[in-house]
């Protein structure tokens, strides 16, 4: 019966933030404007059908979201995490969190471990949980863009050594290359020039939004270049190679690295088994022998 209350727990949690998180299939992230141009495509590419973007619930939660200002500068975490839910919903999140693992610990584990331990473990594990989600989404993001950002600087001087602008090279880009997060922040970076920001703008929007150095010095070249009027092309160029020796050397610090973190499993766990293999022999036979020589007395 308690594991039935507790699966029943964890689903009416689940699909509490699954129906915040996918409301309407809005970005609370994005402007208005670029919000209602984004429906007003939507609805002239599929003219049959009539939706209802806003509840009176979500809009609600879409003013407040506007109107919150959350500590920790929160919302640019998210931003840099892709944007998988707004402000209000990663808290509505974190509270969830906060509240049903311990319910949920409570009541499969309430009659064979003290209360108050468990409140606390439970408490901690609900409050590392949602921290530790955002940062492991914003980790891995960044790790996806440092891999394909060389590729894409590549693609880029290849455009602009043909004779493209620049802006018509992200175009060509961001349909031919594979979908990933750097195509998209790029496409982001077309849109805002379309609404009428510059291109240097546009550009640094980019960099505040990934908040990486490598993007960082990326925009950097090309502010840079555009104001000196050099060639683009030559700065991309030099970019990529750079961005690839920088990949190179993270790629044998890690491997530097990796023995250093192998020794604590290695004492842990393997050392332990192979002692155990290699004297359980020896004590067995010395237990044997001294039983033989006890009885024969």
């Amino acid at each position: 019966m308690e594991i039935m209350i507790a699966l029943l727990l964890a689903t009416s949690i689940y699909f509490s933030v699954y129906g915040l998180v996918h409301r309407g299939e809005v970005e609370t992230h994005l402007p208005s404007q670029v919000f209602d141009r984004r429906q007003q495509e939507a609805q002239a590419r599929f003219p049959g059908i009539q939706r209802k973007s806003w509840t009176p619930l979500t809009a609600r939660y879409k003013e407040l979201d506007k109107k919150l200002k959350p500590p920790f500068d929160l919302r640019r975490k998210l931003i840099k995490a892709g944007s998988p839910m707004g402000t209000l919903e990663f808290l509505t999140f974190f509270l969830l969190s906060l509240v049903g693992i311990p319910t949920v610990a409570m009541i499969l584990l309430g009659d064979n471990f003290p209360k108050q331990n468990i409140l606390l473990f439970s408490g901690i594990v609900g409050l590392a949980v949602p921290v530790l989600w955002l940062r492991s989404t914003i980790r891995k993001r960044q790790f996806n863009m440092r891999r394909d950002l060389p590729n894409l600087i590549d693609l880029l001087n290849i455009c602009v050594s043909g004779g493209l602008d620049f802006m018509l090279a992200v175009t060509r880009v961001i349909r031919d290359m594979k979908p990933c997060d750097l195509t998209m922040e790029l496409a982001e970076v077309q849109r805002e020039t379309q609404m009428g920001l510059t291109r240097k703008e546009a550009l640094k929007n980019l960099a505040w939004r990934i908040d990486m150095p490598e993007v960082y010095s990326f925009v950097r070249t090309l502010v840079q270049a555009d104001r000196m009027g050099t060639s683009i092309g030559e700065a991309l160029k030099i970019q990529a190679d750079e961005l690839r020796v920088r990949r190179f050397q993270r790629g044998e610090a890690m491997a530097l690295k990796a023995p250093v973190k192998l020794l604590f499993p290695l004492f842990a766990f393997i050392l332990p088994v192979v002692l155990i293999i290699v004297a359980a022999p020896i004590l067995l036979q010395f237990v044997g022998s001294s039983g033989q020589v006890g009885f024969g007395f």
